[in-house]
């Protein structure tokens, strides 16, 4: 059973696949299904914002030309054509964008990270939907993207450059692996609050525990005052994050969450651990989590789900890619595999329709407006911690679902 762990719990997940639009788009909504399906196209767009000015920001867009088609030209070259777009809206219920733009690209075969800088429009004192998608001309397939760029003063994360100090990282964004350098803007002249928070390695509450309430955390494990420098320097933490209060007076500020070099995989066995809790009922779960010898335990109740050992290795190796695609895409102020809406993924697996609004967003599985389809609710936790922490609206009605599709996770695949 030692192979178990060894074997298939460090799951090498560097990328996610994506798969163009499905579902009608409401006027006036945002259909996000694209982000949250899978296929056999591999795509990896991302990007971070940053503001210049007072009317000009900057998306430092990062593409890595492994994932490109290139395809041969007359003159024996391999080439590759892209295209890259952006949209901006002043919210979700825009139905116009105040700024919009398309640039094309052609590289020939290289290696390394490709980046682009592409300015737009986003006057300061509103914060901004920025969407921004990349076609490959060759594939003649999309995928896109979708951030809240925060601009309504001059103390917002925009104006505060975030940068890896692995100086081939190119990594600018609030997601850091690597120690990292906080530039405040010029003319900068407040104190800055540091605080240090611990993520959540637990489950979250199953979606028929109606009695649960999620609440963001409070107490830091440490806190601090910085001022009087340009720049400043953090370390990478082990499991946290870092929230900087840059206006203390108001409370307002930003996160910078730290990630390991196995992310967005499971390389911890407590964190292992902490993920099984939505296979699991109350008592083998808090049992599970109180054993001394965690792998031991881990290894037990794997070969109690499966049955046997070869079995209990292709679960763990299908539960756990499950588990790091929710990290890729919902890790905030806790693990991705730790929300809600990561718990609704593993489970459930990618919503066929995703509809997001300024407070909330809804995911359906099956077909829009049909009785046997399944919808769940997640409302917005409005925090300058993260514009990415939502919580799912519980029912008891849910159990009868989730109990099911659990047993059917658990009966069905393995073999």
């Amino acid at each position: 059973m030692k192979s178990i762990w060894k074997n298939n719990i460090i799951l090498f997940l560097s990328t996610l696949l994506f798969l163009g639009c499905s579902g009608k788009l409401r006027l006036n909504e945002f259909d996000l299904s694209n982000e949250y399906q899978v296929n056999g196209l591999i795509y990896e767009i991302d990007f971070s914002l940053t503001s210049i000015n007072d009317s000009i920001s900057r998306a430092n867009i990062r593409i890595s030309p492994n994932d490109l088609l290139f395809s041969k030209t007359k003159s024996g070259n391999y080439i590759a054509r892209y295209t890259i777009g952006y949209k901006v809206f002043e919210g979700y219920n825009d139905k116009e964008p105040i700024d919009t733009g398309t640039i094309n690209y052609s590289i020939q075969e290289i290696k390394k990270q490709k980046l682009h800088d592409v300015n737009f429009y986003a006057p300061i004192g509103k914060n901004y939907i920025v969407k921004v998608s990349l076609t490959d001309d060759n594939r003649n397939h999309t995928t896109s993207k979708i951030k809240i760029h925060r601009k309504k003063h001059t103390n917002d994360r925009s104006y505060f450059k975030i940068c890896s100090l692995k100086k081939e990282s190119n990594n600018c964004s609030v997601y850091q692996k690597d120690s990292f350098s906080l530039i405040p803007p010029n003319n900068f002249n407040q104190a800055i609050k540091v605080m240090i928070f611990q993520y959540k390695i637990t489950s979250a509450a199953k979606p028929y525990e109606v009695n649960y309430s999620y609440r963001l955390a409070t107490n830091p494990d440490s806190i601090w005052i910085i001022s009087d420098k340009s720049k400043y320097s953090f370390p990478p933490l082990k499991s946290g994050y870092y929230h900087f209060i840059t206006d203390t007076q108001k409370q307002e500020g930003f996160s910078v969450f730290s990630i390991d070099q196995y992310f967005p995989k499971i390389h911890s066995i407590k964190h292992a651990n902490g993920a099984l809790g939505y296979l699991l009922d109350k008592s083998e779960y808090a049992n599970l989590l109180r054993n001394k010898n965690q792998k031991k335990s881990f290894e037990n109740e794997w070969l109690k789900l499966a049955g046997n050992r070869h079995r209990a290795r292709n679960l763990i190796k299908s539960y756990y890619s499950e588990v790091s695609k929710a990290n890729k895409l919902f890790t905030n102020n806790q693990p991705g595999w730790s929300t809600d809406r990561g718990m609704i993924y593993i489970i459930y697996g990618p919503p066929k329709i995703v509809y997001r609004y300024e407070n909330s967003e809804t995911w359906i599985y099956g077909e829009e407006n049909n009785l046997l389809s399944e919808e769940f609710e997640f409302n917005k936790i409005n925090s300058n911690v993260s514009d990415h922490i939502y919580e799912l609206k519980r029912n008891i009605n849910f159990k009868i679902s989730f109990n099911r599709m659990v047993n059917a996770w658990i009966e069905e695949r393995g073999y």
